[in-house]
């Protein structure tokens, strides 16, 4: 097939034709865009661009232009100069709007000075400051801008002449070409530490750098190591040094509106908030600033906005779609992928891989390659480059290729998980690649080749999979030529070995000497994946718990290391999680019928139009629907049920409504025609509580009623009600009758019935959600200043504010729910976390974190489960509350279990029982236990007799202990008699393991001790006092013979209680540390003695008649404030003051850690194992249990967790490890 035929300059008239015309100008000439900038010496990117007529070449361009002209084989540029000129004049904008007013991935260069806003301050700091230093470091975090500081700060407003050079791996080299220039901009100076591998040559091309003046260096921060390490750099970075830190919020904004203004965009109202708002986030220490390193999210973010849209605008719903701060780096990323072919796209990961290098110990970083690397004439390759360079994801110019910003090895998870599949063989890959190229430098010297152990490590990654065909015709040569001189050399070996019986033995040992070695390898290979994938579900637990806990499982299924173990286990501590991962797309708008049996949920991106069903029979293994509900034209931002669970209604961007049956979610199917009526996309949709009525609201400010009495034939109610001053976001119905609320985008809650608008609440703030308790009495509000607020609308028309308004959030709120009691609020919001609140009582009862903004949430029918939708697009469903038992107070200090089931007491400022048979489901059973009258409060501590049917908790003021009869649990009754004595706080309380007797531990140094064979006449028999300070811990030996102490003074006293009315002590007492000693526990065998101690180590004695200390356990980070055995003696369990709860493995014969929790940072005041050893409650201030056998964890997680993860998920954290479904 021939090229089209070039359109004469003269008849160009648009952008179309221009573009029609460059392509067939370079077809024509036989060269591709590349070899085009490469004859023009221009960026690949920017001829990219004009050819694609993406942007024109400014008049100030003119000679830029003409020389890709010429490359084309134009002799006379003038015709097509004009032809610019016209197709500019007929756009009807000032010239420059046409190029694009930022920058993407790319650096600003000199020639973008016009663009570059933010860092006039700096800039002119740098300016005064580079002719005063031999070197000047301008250090900041990958992102901060260092590059376009220097190149279009520094360089666009010098003077002088300067010379721009970055090290690359010979900087000695590069260095030679600019050796005349005045002032020497070294830009990416963390190059001398990543590609150049000689230390000599670094060295003296550091000490070079020092011989000079005017040397300006942009470094990455977390170079700072390596960089201290050379006097002379360490020198510079102290007194030589410029931080290029976060931008003032005055600069961000220039940074946004400056470009815009200057290419004459309108910005969308909100749109500048919104992109601060969401910049800021990244910073964690609540200075509201944002990260340093956070700008080129924000610029490819404005690009890919600007890109979007029509040109001369800027909208949010552009912003949107781009993916947005966090997104839009990965979107344009993985769309440009996606139009590759499968060859390409195995071109492309081939082809980023070697633009990265990896680091052990510091960020990954890109790599600049040459062209000669890449293989180039492959079409395939060929293709990739032209794809992403367009895109300005790749940057290149006539000799090489770079990724145009260290972000994209973040923001793009595809390149994330090529790079940690296989970390170690790409390190493998990149020696061989500087291997092969020094062989070819050499004159391909026989000396140069690989041998030995370095070629056994390339061939094997090189067998291994595909990586043959990862190599570059200079690689495999190389390889090709090591191995025939290798196998040369072994044959030269061979024949100096005498006999072959002599090879056959050689051979057998080595073989089974490598088989040994093989199996070890892969065994230590196992436990460091193990480890390193259980130290990643830990890092994830604060952002994505099902994530982390199938990691976990996975780290466990590798090896059952002590970090697995720990991490397996800690997945416990939170609220359990079943995953739905949605097929290909991301999930946004979702609901759940009233039953709570069926879930349905759709996407909201441009290419998304169907609804996907799942059934919730069983809300721990949700099953989806083979049939998906399709029709609409456009995203779906709304779906609801109908009261009866048999009608869906779903609304859309197509300007429609559509209603199906569901009554059989197997075959859901299409009712009528859809409703129309909306100028805009739909936005909400809500049934009256009858079903009788369906009730929409839109963009356009309408909502719309119709009868659906018959859905066959739905007709509308009246005309549409106008009033909202926005989109309208949300609709809600109240319980009962047709009154409903109508929330939009204008702060504005709108209170209708059928008969009219009867009043309007004005919030602050945009309004997202609107909900009425189950009661109907009150209306609650969510909207972007992250508050609640509630009004009491019994008089529709009067409504009257219920309370302050709550802020229940740290970011927008975007959805909000009522379990069906009305007492759990669930709050879902942009800060990626969902809250559970009591708003009558003002009280947070929980967090549900997640990795992306939450965007819609709703309780099942039973209150037990809730199910949650992130940006992300996975739907999650959690049990609720979760393991962490709600006290807003913080004062729990004891936990004990009852002895025969799964009853916990835990005091505080009271005493409240729960029953914790379903962890994740922890019920409160009865009232809290109040002190008695007289009394503030109660001590925090408590303990529950051998039999089960008595309580015994101290008063906060001391000298008493409060004794409850609960044999109805439900019901507890407050006995008569108390027990007094003590002067102190009570610390401790312990009942004999008879029952008889109970023991009190106080503040002031005493121990008292009570007989109450009688609970009903207690009788004192004894006050022992130890004279070693407070004493901290009581406890008796499991025959009820002895009672021991741990005291401030490190030591342990005992007493025989043979004759409990007369306690002898036991001399000497046990030395337990030279420190504090705070807690002491027996083995349920009665063998061994256990005592923890203030410098985090455990003492443990045989107390079958030594007194000699048989172990000290060490490892605790902390105090070790409270120790327990579990009932079945195999376990021991230690609390420590930073939050800590060791796990060892106990027996005779050997003690071994199994896991260390680090769930909380609070001191861990008590811990209790329930009497069947599975669970572990801690005392914290709050409560958390967990279970304690990590067999019993993995099979319990298995059971739950929905969607397991995707094998991308897997090489993306479980880097080095084969993908496994990690519950076969």
């Amino acid at each position: 097939m021939g090229t089209e035929p070039v359109l004469d300059p003269i008849d160009i008239v648009d952008r179309d034709d221009l573009r029609t015309a460059l392509s067939s100008l370079r077809q024509q000439a036989g060269l591709t865009i590349r070899q085009v900038a490469a004859a023009a010496d221009i960026p690949f990117s920017t001829v990219g661009g004009y050819f694609a007529a993406r942007h024109l070449p400014a008049p100030a361009q003119s000679e830029q232009f003409a020389r890709i002209l010429r490359a084309c084989g134009v002799t006379d540029p003038e015709p097509w100069l004009d032809a610019v000129f016209r197709v500019r004049r007929k756009l009807g904008r000032p010239p420059v709007s046409d190029t694009a007013p930022y920058r993407g991935l790319e650096s600003f260069q000199p020639e973008d000075a016009e663009w570059f806003y933010g860092r006039e301050a700096l800039t002119q700091i740098l300016f005064d400051r580079v002719a005063d230093t031999a070197v000047l470091m301008i250090v900041g975090p990958s992102g901060a801008g260092k590059s376009s500081l220097l190149r279009a700060g520094l360089i666009a407003h010098l003077d002088s002449p300067s010379a721009l050079m970055t090290p690359g791996p010979h900087p000695l080299t590069t260095l030679a070409f600019h050796d005349e220039a005045p002032i020497l901009i070294v830009d990416q100076f963390e190059e001398v530490f990543t590609l150049c591998e000689d230390a000599d040559e670094r060295r003296s091309f550091i000490d070079a750098l020092f011989t000079r003046r005017g040397v300006v260096a942009g470094m990455r921060a977390d170079f700072y190591p390596h960089a201290l390490r050379h006097p002379r750099l360490a020198d510079a970075l102290q007194y030589s040094q410029i931080i290029v830190g976060p931008m003032t919020d005055k600069d961000l904004r220039r940074t946004i509106t400056e470009p815009a203004r200057k290419a004459r965009i309108d910005l969308d109202d909100g749109l500048v908030e919104l992109l601060v708002r969401e910049l800021a986030p990244t910073a964690r220490d609540g200075d509201g600033a944002h990260d340093a390193g956070a700008l080129p999210l924000l610029s490819h973010a404005l690009l890919a906005t600007w890109e979007h849209g029509p040109k001369g605008r800027m909208s949010v719903e552009d912003y949107r779609a781009s993916g947005g701060i966090d997104g839009a780096i990965g979107q344009t990323a993985e769309s440009i992928y996606a139009q590759l072919t499968a060859g390409q796209q195995d071109a492309a990961r081939r082809l980023f891989l070697r633009l990265v290098h990896v680091s052990e110990d510091t960020a990954d970083t890109r790599r600049r390659v040459n062209h000669s690397e890449l293989i180039i004439g492959d079409r395939d390759t060929e293709t990739v480059l032209d794809h992403f360079v367009s895109g300005r994801l790749l940057t290149a110019d006539a000799d090489s290729v770079e990724i145009s910003h260290e972000a994209l090895l973040i923001a793009w998870p595809r390149l994330r998980s090529w790079i940690d599949v296989d970390r170690v063989g790409m390190r493998i890959h990149r020696r061989l690649t500087e291997a092969a190229r020094q062989w070819e430098d050499s004159g391909r010297d026989q000396g140069a080749l690989y041998r030995g152990g370095r070629l056994s490590a390339a061939l094997d990654w090189v067998d291994h999979g595909t990586h043959r065909q990862d190599l570059n015709p200079l690689e495999r040569e190389f390889l090709d030529a090591s191995l025939a001189s290798e196998r040369r050399r072994l044959r030269r070996t061979y024949q100096l070995v005498a006999g072959l019986v002599v090879l056959a033995l050689v051979a057998a040992t080595l073989a089974a000497y490598a088989f040994q070695q093989r199996g070890a390898a892969n065994r230590e290979r196992d436990l460091a994946i193990s480890r390193q994938v259980a130290i990643t579900a830990n890092r994830l637990r604060e952002t994505d718990p099902a994530l982390a806990a199938q990691l976990s499982l996975a780290a466990y299924r590798i090896a059952p290391t002590v970090e697995a173990n720990s991490s397996l286990l800690a997945s416990t501590a939170v609220p359990q999680v079943t995953r739905m991962v949605r097929p290909s797309r991301a999930l946004q708008a979702v609901a759940v019928s009233p039953d709570g049996r069926l879930l349905a949920a759709a996407g909201a991106t441009k290419a998304d139009h169907e609804i996907l069903l799942w059934r919730l029979d069983d809300p721990a293994r949700p099953v989806l629907v083979d049939t998906a509900l399709t029709g609409h034209t456009g995203p779906i931002y709304t779906v609801a049920f109908s009261p009866d669970g048999r009608l869906l209604a779903t609304g859309s961007t197509d300007r429609t409504i559509r209603l199906w049956d569901v009554a059989n979610p197997n075959r859901p199917t299409a009712i009528g025609e859809p409703l129309t009526g909306f100028e805009e996309r739909v936005l909400a949709t809500a049934f009256t509580p009858d079903g009788a009525i369906l009730a929409a609201g839109g963009a356009d400010k309408t909502v719309r009623l119709w009868n659906i009495s018959d859905p066959h034939r739905p007709s509308p109610i009246g005309q549409p009600l106008s009033g909202a001053k926005g989109a309208v976001q949300s609709i809600a119905f109240a319980p009962a009758g047709k009154a409903f609320a109508v929330a939009d985008a204008a702060g504005a809650v709108h209170l209708w019935d059928l008969a009219g608008l009867r009043a309007t609440i004005s919030v602050p703030s945009r309004v997202n959600a609107v909900v009425f308790t189950p009661g109907g009495k009150t209306l609650a509000v969510g909207s972007n200043d992250a508050m609640v607020r509630t009004w009491n609308v019994e008089d529709l028309g009067r409504p009257v504010p219920a309370g302050e308004p709550v802020k229940a959030a740290t970011g927008w709120i975007n959805a909000l729910t009522f379990s069906s009691d009305g007492r759990v609020a669930a709050v879902a919001n942009a800060d990626s976390a969902v809250q559970l609140w009591d708003l009558a009582g003002r009280r947070l009862l929980g967090t549900l974190p997640h990795p992306e903004p939450v965007t819609a949430v709703a309780f099942l029918h039973d209150d037990r489960t809730l199910l949650t939708n992130s940006a992300d697009g996975i739907g999650r469903l959690w049990t609720v509350p979760g393991p962490v038992l709600p006290r807003s107070d913080k004062t729990v200090t004891t936990v004990a279990f009852h002895p025969r089931d799964r009853l916990l007491a835990a005091a505080g400022a009271d005493v409240q029982l729960w029953d914790v048979t379903d962890a994740n489901r922890p019920v409160a059973v009865g009232p809290p236990l109040l002190a008695p009258p007289g009394y503030d409060r109660m001590a925090g501590t408590v303990a529950i007799s051998p039999d089960g049917r008595t309580l015994a908790a101290g008063t906060r003021q001391g000298n008493t202990v409060v004794l409850w009869d609960i044999s109805d649990r439900h019901a507890p009754v407050r006995r008569k008699a108390a027990l007094t004595g003590p002067t102190s706080l009570v610390e401790n309380i312990r009942f004999s393991p008879d029952g008889s007797l109970i023991a009190v531990a106080s503040r002031d140094g005493t121990v008292h001790l009570w007989q109450i064979t009688d609970v009903h006449n207690p009788e004192k028999l004894a006050t022992l006092k130890p004279d070693s300070g407070p004493v901290h811990m009581i406890a008796f030996s499991p025959d009820g013979r002895m009672l021991v102490a741990a005291t401030d003074a490190g030591s342990v006293p005992r007493w025989d209680l043979r004759d409990p009315r007369s306690p002898r002590p036991i001399d000497p007492p046990l030395r337990a540390s030279q420190d504090y000693t705070y807690s002491v526990t027996f083995s349920p065998d009665g063998r061994t003695l256990a005592a923890g101690n203030a410098d985090g180590t455990v003492q443990l004695w045989d107390v079958r008649g030594s007194t000699h200390a048989t172990r000290r356990l060490t490892g605790p980070d902390g105090y070790v404030l409270t120790l327990v055995f579990s009932p079945d003696g195999r376990r021991l369990a230690a609390g420590t003051g930073t939050g800590q709860t060791w796990l060892w493995d106990f027996d005779a014969h050997q003690i071994r850690t199994i896991a260390v929790l680090e769930t909380s940072r609070d001191n861990i005041w008590t811990l209790a194992f329930s009497p069947d050893t599975h669970l572990l409650a801690a005392a914290n201030g709050g409560i958390r249990v967990t279970d304690a056998d990590p067999a019993k964890v993995a099979d319990k997680l298995c059971a739950a967790l929905g969607d397991v993860i995707s094998e991308a998920e897997w090489h993306k954290y479980a880097s080095g490890g084969t993908y496994r479904n990690v519950c076969r």
